[in-house]
């Protein structure tokens, strides 16, 4: 059996002892598989396509330019049980008076990393898409509007101001989104878009005990392992069945420690409901103009 290349983004430190557990159990398992790095999801994508790897750890948005290349022939394997039922949520201060989406009139809302569906792209999709009957400016970095912009921050619209903190890692690091809860925490935004985990995250930790959720979008799904449509049918079940082999082993304390560390509670299978799941992913892709510079194969 050939051993499998697989990529994922090393957005984090954890990210190494997580794909060490994950190929060291996997060669016991008797499925020969490696990792590879990169430091950004376009290159992953690209490495896909031009099969320099096997298998890819892809975010939504990064899975979305790899079906948009392949003209809808990749695949979906798996996915973690926490990438479904995703969610963007608009949060604001508890004493904004913000309490709907009509509150924003006249306001500042701040948009995470241009690539992260969550703190930005489903954000943005659906503040068009809400009977807001606001003009949307928006402002390319809290620098920008904070140059001179005095009269544009008061044309009685909704002001976007962007926070590209992370571009690459497609929200992975969640730093833009912190950096609009910290921006919020100073009053220099009224509002802003974060993801569903980052979410829970901040109130299991008791951070941000001052900010509150007024507004949960549509749910949608997030990461998997995609592959080429001609990637080996043998192969991608192994790999499947690999994955699903340690649902039944989560009291060990190696691989208890690899799902916490990648947050999930068990592996599935990606199915029609979940590709589903991508739709409006797609959707907002294509409208904000994101998938025009990604390679066709």
């Amino acid at each position: 059996m050939k051993t499998i290349l697989l990529g994922a983004v090393a957005y984090d430190a954890k990210v190494v002892p997580i794909w060490d557990i994950i190929r060291d159990y996997s060669n016991a398992y008797g499925y020969k598989l490696d990792y590879v790095l990169f430091s950004n999801y376009e290159r992953q994508v690209d490495a896909l396509l031009k099969k320099h790897i096997d298998i890819a750890w892809n975010t939504n948005t990064a899975w979305i330019k790899t079906l948009y290349a392949t003209k809808n022939t990749a695949k979906a394997l798996m996915m973690r049980d926490t990438d479904k039922n995703f969610a963007t949520m608009f949060i604001t201060s508890k004493d904004s008076g913000i309490k709907t989406l009509q509150d924003l009139k006249g306001k500042k809302f701040g948009l995470g990393s241009m690539d992260s569906a969550q703190a930005a792209i489903m954000g943005l999709y659906y503040l068009k898409r809400e009977n807001l009957n606001l003009e949307l400016k928006e402002f390319n970095s809290p620098d920008e509007c904070g140059r001179g912009k005095a009269d544009e921050l008061n044309f009685g619209g909704l002001n976007i101001i962007r926070h590209n903190s992370d571009v690459g890692k497609h929200g992975d690091t969640g730093r833009s989104e912190f950096d609009i809860l910290s921006a919020i925490q100073r009053g220099e935004l009224d509002a802003g878009s974060i993801g569903s985990s980052t979410w829970v995250r901040i109130l299991s930790e008791g951070t941000y005990p001052q900010m509150q959720s007024f507004w949960t979008s549509p749910t949608y799904c997030h990461c998997n392992f995609s592959v080429l449509e001609d990637f080996d049918k043998t192969l991608a079940e192994g790999f499947c069945q690999m994955l699903l082999s340690q649902n039944e082993k989560k009291n060990d304390a190696i691989i208890a420690k690899m799902m916490q560390m990648e947050g999930l509670n068990e592996w599935i299978r990606v199915g029609e409901e979940e590709l589903r799941g991508y739709d409006k992913v797609y959707e907002a892709m294509k409208e904000q103009n994101l998938l025009e510079n990604t390679l066709q194969i």
